[in-house]
């Protein structure tokens, strides 16, 4: 106990965001040789790891805002990702819209954020009154914010791009596969900074009576493909036993874009078996670094005897196709790779034994979760439930099915909007463009026969169809029609940003 502490006080609640995480990269999922995550793996020996998470839609700004909302995106009306640059900067979270913190620090609560936030609100972290983080050009008010810029100055290192110090190395970078070191060494990292401050404020609560919510959200292993040594390095003796996704060669997800304007997914179809194994082991190098930096916070919380009255919960903001479906990075498609994040949860005390459940989850049940635990009224108007029985050992199901959408990859960008509904047995993706997709997730997990105009899967669409609808109708989304900014950014060559950089 910290000191002085009172033994029935509401929990701790630190909640770790990773950024552009596979599910299949977690302990007792992935099938790589030698991956070492020893502290999540500690971890999940004590808490609950949910093999069927999901975010709510796959793109950064959106997914953020939902999980600490516990709203889904057409409702906080963060659609698409902001970005400090034209059309896109219009976009930005609503002051109406309550996050965690709102809810939490009225009842004594200190509250504290540290990392990535992307939700167009500046250096304002919205009710994180007790600590704060700033770094980058969309996530402060102006240049003498960005503490990692100053940090940099006083080590005599530039940065540049969006100034978030992300920056790679160029001496060993390869362009092509986006491998290569970070430019700043480890203990100067930004994502080492941002996780030493964390600890550091773990400490201080030791002797202070509230109890705290600590947001700590890392960049990695968000493309591209590097991280500081020696983790950059850290699996390249393993490149050629890294395993590849069966669907790399695949042509269906490639097709899909045709149909649906998007810029940031790109085929694999340039690249070979050889270097996408050597994007995979530096993937895995940034997910090794990711768990150092949770040994970071875990380290402050045992060592100042917190640890015991923290719930931890752990998970990431959305996936990365990286090879499957013959895809690269992120985007306007719904596959496993891209919406099933990790999620591990490890209640105050532990678990006896390690659990695993495989019942459908979803991120807007963190809020409610959260608020539960912590012994908040949980409003109505969220739209997730608890998920605290299953997190404790049980196994009831929380949902029938989730729902999934997507709008566009940054706010200006014409929309390739999605809706889609999941249960444990199917998915059904629904577009505005025609190529509507169905898979049946018992007999085909790699999601390689979309059987939406099949004959014999005809009741399974229209059930899916039907529970899509309904849940339309009950959460307020008024699809097919989605919101369209008055201006498009113009699809120049190299991207829609191309004109701006």
């Amino acid at each position: 106990m910290g000191a002085g502490k009172p033994r029935d006080r509401a929990p701790n609640v630190v909640l770790f965001i990773s950024d552009q995480q596979r599910a299949d990269t977690m302990p007792g999922v992935r099938a790589a040789p030698g991956i070492q995550t020893p502290h999540l793996e500690w971890l999940a020996r004590q808490g609950t790891l949910f093999r069927n998470a999901y975010c709510v839609t796959p793109m950064c700004s959106p997914a953020r805002a939902s999980l600490l909302s516990g709203l889904y995106p057409h409702t906080t009306g963060m659609v698409s990702n902001h970005q400090e640059r034209p059309i896109s900067n219009e976009l930005h979270l609503s002051p109406d819209v309550k996050l965690l913190a709102d809810y939490l620090q009225p009842l004594g609560y200190a509250c504290a954020y540290t990392g990535k936030w992307h939700l167009g609100t500046g250096g304002d972290r919205r009710g994180f009154a007790d600590l704060v983080t700033r770094s980058g050009d969309y996530d402060t008010d102006g240049p003498e914010q960005n503490e990692i810029l100053r940090f940099c100055d006083r080590v005599g290192v530039d940065i540049g791009g969006k100034a978030l110090g992300y920056d790679v190395d160029p001496a060993g970078y390869d362009p092509h596969t986006r491998v290569g070191a970070s430019l700043l060494p480890l203990a100067w990292h930004p994502s080492t900074l941002d996780a030493v401050r964390a600890a550091q404020f773990v400490r201080q609560m030791a002797h202070d009576l509230r109890p705290f919510l600590l947001v700590y959200s890392c960049h990695e292993p968000h493309p591209p493909f590097v991280s500081p040594r020696p983790f950059a390095q850290m699996y390249a003796h393993l490149r050629d036993q890294m395993p590849l996704p069966e669907t790399r060669r695949d042509d269906h997800g490639p097709r899909l874009l045709r149909h649906r304007p998007d810029w940031q997914l790109k085929p694999v179809a340039e690249y070979d078996d050889d270097e996408l194994r050597a994007m995979w082991a530096a993937y895995y190098g940034a997910v090794s670094y990711v768990d150092y930096l949770v040994g970071t916070i875990l380290a402050a919380l045992i060592e100042t005897d917190q640890f015991n009255d923290t719930l931890f919960i752990y998970t990431s903001d959305h996936g990365e196709m990286l090879g499957s479906h013959g895809l690269l990075l992120k985007g306007a498609v719904l596959y496993e790779e891209l919406v099933n994040i990790p999620l591990l949860i490890r209640p105050p005390r532990g678990l006896d034994a390690p659990h695993e459940t495989r019942r459908l989850v979803s991120h807007v049940d963190l809020a409610p979760t959260i608020l539960e635990w912590c012994g908040a009224d949980v409003p109505h108007a969220l739209q997730g439930t608890s998920i605290r029985a299953l997190a404790e050992g049980g196994d009831e199901p929380a949902h029938d099915g989730i729902a999934l959408e997507y709008h566009s990859s940054n706010w200006g960008e014409r929309p390739a909007p999605l809706r889609s509904w999941c249960t444990e047995d199917w998915k059904y993706v629904e577009t505005v463009g025609g190529d509507d997709e169905l898979y049946n997730l018992r007999a085909d997990p790699l999601e390689r026969h979309n059987l939406i105009d099949e004959p014999a899967a005809a009741e399974a669409r229209a059930a899916m169809q039907s529970a899509l609808h309904a849940w339309l109708r009950q959460s307020g989304d008024r699809w097919p029609e989605v919101p369209v900014p008055e201006r498009e950014v113009p699809k120049d060559p190299g991207g829609p940003w191309a004109s701006y950089r």
